[in-house]
């Protein structure tokens, strides 16, 4: 959203360089308590925390390749080359490889050592070194796609529904465990604070695993029947339960590798790459919630290069909502397109990345895939050393508790269970709902399926629920209590249609808290759109229209499904496209092959919104799909609109409204101890890309890379008395008049700092 403050404004107002702040008039008061949604407010003094949750950048130290076939592969590796760098950086951590696919590159007994260190071993240089500075080092440790121990022991591999072999992938119910418990205790005799545990899943596709003879004995003790073998995915009570073995089966592997080094060295963190969060579904074995409580803390890959630029800010916010409380840690690349290749980001673009994940209140690590020959790029160094500098410089205004006005949704089991295999399904909903948000400034949070609470519900002033086709019985009786009690609810496309197994209902299982009636069920087509009429305006839903044209049909591209009022109050209208009468038949609960073009509008088949009031909250319905619009080739900005314009419908008036332009995420943290809020503005900009390599695939782009910083005004109200504000960096230019406060920054990251 563009401000309306200009330039022009702010340089009239601002006279001379000296920034004369206005005194709001009345008593200054302290913050009202943020919600504990990320990792919760640091206490004064850290000291005593451990390594993860004191410091707040990393970096993993890892090979290029796996070799023996030449003696050049890692050969050069030195651990006080690696150190010297780790310094040079202003790390405040290290993840060393230690245990990959192939080597160890420590003086192993259970794990062959990789052959061109020539005996040395790595991980004592690197301690020795690394104790002059007082540098935590975490052993990196390895566990699928272990194709050593997948090549020596035919037993402990996975195997797919016909009993064949699955390649790379070892299976967590055989002597695989004890074998890795092996390998970390030799590990466990150095001086590591910690070791990160990485790929724990079950593939990323088809085959789907494990069938082996070790999961069917298990399978049939645990639930007295024999594991069922269907060809595919048979998405009944059978498939029901080996999802839930598989995932049991996950978590108990990565629970009995904690306990043993518990066992051994409690003071050792233990985490495991987490792979609960979008775009990653059942496939891969891990539910968010259960498998984000394993190990000390949950961490995670962002890559905007893999998941897009609106990922850092998704997972984060993801993450603390998966493990509340915290800690969570984020790893990113320092390599422009992929892990592996010789490229360094720019500056500007990691310093956006990292801070984003910072004001989150994410841990952050930078992995590093040295050269070939194990030497390290001194330059990746010299540039990551500028952006961890600016993180540790602001130290004190991150890890606050958010303050957040919208707890998006997540439905695990609409992930699994209605998008089965095709996660876009369920995905773009959500991700064009975070995308909304961000995009309109509207501070979130993330409630999930898994740990809901009425108490959870209740630390959000409304909770916006996309496209969770699968809800249950629990689910909605919290919803009722949380908008009878004052909350307010959005809720978004086929939400509540199918049943747990992902059929289709007759009645929408909400219908009794949404006060509407099913017309007819889920649309074939996604060439839908919404047309709100200029007679809003004179009405209480007025909000609806602000930056919509009257009387347009918007394309709202994505599932729908036609409702009338029962107890709600209707608004605008949903109209479905012209089809030709040589279309394929519209087959209820079906979806064709969409059309390559939309077409044009053609009749209304129900409203756009239904607005209803319940207890003392709200409850507002649109039986369409805007924010999966948001993420479709047809989005256009009245899918954005509509969807901040029903958060304001609900809630008019929030105690930190941001105006800023699109590219600038907003994050409201409350420092308790201080008595002042931390406004974090972070800019992302970059110019439009394009590839020729698209063509005629479609519209595939490399994602942009962003260069240099962009400079820009950005305006933020406070409902509540405040007595000052200023910006963190001396450059920035701020002006309080009356309840706003008005930024010029050219800053990545800002910080504008609100003494109550």
């Amino acid at each position: 959203m563009k401000s309306s403050f200009t330039r022009r404004d702010l340089l009239k107002a601002t006279g001379a360089a000296a920034i004369s702040l206005q005194t709001k008039p009345g008593k200054s008061r302290g913050w009202p308590a943020g919600t504990a949604g990320v990792s919760g407010a640091t206490p004064p003094s850290t000291k005593d925390l451990p390594w993860y949750r004191r410091l707040m950048v990393g970096i993993e130290v890892g090979p290029t390749g796996a070799n023996d076939k030449d003696a050049i592969f890692y050969s050069r590796a030195k651990g006080q080359e690696i150190v010297k760098n780790l310094v040079k950086a202003k790390a405040e951590y290290a993840v060393i490889f230690m245990k990959d696919q192939d080597f160890a590159y420590y003086n192993s007994r259970v794990v062959r050592p990789c052959p061109n260190l020539r005996g040395r071993d790595l991980l004592r240089e690197v301690l020795d070194e690394a104790r002059k500075h007082g540098l935590p080092i975490v052993a990196y440790f390895q566990i699928q796609y272990d194709t050593a121990a997948w090549n020596a022991h035919p037993e402990w591999r996975m195997k797919d529904v016909t009993g064949k072999d699955i390649a790379g992938r070892l299976c967590y119910n055989s002597g695989y465990l004890d074998y890795n418990k092996k390998g970390i205790a030799e590990l466990l005799e150095y001086e590591i604070v910690g070791f990160h545990v990485d790929m724990l899943d079950y593939g990323f596709g088809p085959p789907y695993g494990c069938w082996c003879e070790n999961c069917q004995s298990l399978f049939k003790k645990t639930y007295g029947i024999e594991m069922p073998r269907p060809e595919k995915p048979s998405w009944d009570e059978g498939w029901e339960r080996i999802l839930e073995f598989r995932a049991r089966s996950n978590t108990r592997f990565s629970q009995d590798i904690h306990s043993f080094v518990r066992s051994q060295k409690p003071a050792v963190a233990v985490d495991f790459n987490y792979h609960g969060y979008p775009p990653f579904s059942w496939i891969e074995g891990e539910l968010p919630v259960m498998h984000a409580m394993n190990g000390d803390f949950v961490t995670a890959e962002g890559l905007p290069w893999i998941f897009g630029h609106y990922n850092p800010s998704l997972l984060a916010l993801f993450l603390a909502g998966a493990r509340l409380g915290g800690p969570v840690q984020v790893a990113t690349s320092r390599s422009v397109y992929d892990y592996f290749d010789p490229t360094i980001r720019p500056v500007a673009e990691m310093k956006w990345e990292v801070l984003t994940y910072a004001a989150h209140g994410a841990q952050c690590t930078v992995v590093d895939k040295v050269n070939y020959d194990g030497t390290q790029d001194p330059l990746v160094y010299e540039r990551l050393g500028q952006v961890f500098g600016e993180v540790r410089e602001k130290r004190a205004y991150f890890n606050h508790k958010p303050i957040q006005e919208v707890g998006l949704y997540y439905s695990s089991r609409s992930r699994d269970w209605f998008a089965r295999e095709a996660a876009p399904k369920y995905f773009a909903a959500f991700s064009g709902a975070h995308k909304a948000l961000v995009q309109s400034h509207i501070t979130l949070g993330m409630v999930m399926d898994e740990n809901v609470s009425l108490e959870r519900l209740r630390e959000f002033p409304v909770v916006y629920v996309p496209n969770a086709a699968i809800l249950s019985e629990k689910e909605i009786a919290l919803f009722d209590e949380y908008a009878a009690g004052g909350g307010n609810l959005l809720f978004t496309g086929l939400t509540g249609l199918y049943d747990r197994y992902g059929r289709l209902l007759k009645e929408s299982s909400l219908a009794p808290l949404l006060g509407v009636k099913l017309i007819s069920p889920v649309l074939a087509y996604h060439d839908n759109y919404i047309r709100l009429p200029e007679s809003l305006r004179r009405g209480d839903a007025g909000a609806l229209l602000e930056n919509i044209p009257p009387g347009w049909p918007a394309l709202t591209w994505g599932p729908a499904a036609a409702f009338e009022a029962a107890k709600a109050r209707p608004y605008g209208e949903i109209l479905v496209a012209f089809r030709s009468p040589l279309a394929p038949p519209i087959v209820p609960g079906t979806a064709p092959e969409p059309p390559a073009t939309p077409l044009t509008a053609d009749k209304s088949i129900g409203p756009a919104v239904f607005v209803k009031e319940h207890g003392k909250g709200r409850v507002v319905y649109v039986p369409c799909s805007p924010d999966a619009a948001l993420m479709s080739n047809f989005r256009i900005p009245e899918n954005r609109y509509l969807i901040r314009n029903l958060i304001r419908l609900l809630r008019p008036k929030p105690m930190v409204n941001v105006d800023a332009p699109l590219n600038v995420e907003a994050v409201v943290g409350n420092d308790e101890v201080r008595r002042r809020l931390l406004v974090h503005l972070v800019c992302f900009s970059a110019p439009p890309t394009a590839t020729a390599a698209a063509f005629p695939h479609g519209k595939l782009v490399l994602p942009p890379m962003m260069e240099e910083p962009m400079a820009y005004d950005a305006r933020v109200q406070v409902s509540r008395p405040f007595s000052k504000a200023r910006a963190f960096s001396p450059d920035t230019k701020v002006v309080v008049k009356g309840d706003s406060i008005h930024v010029r920054t050219s800053a990545i990251h800002e910080i504008v700092i609100i003494e109550a």
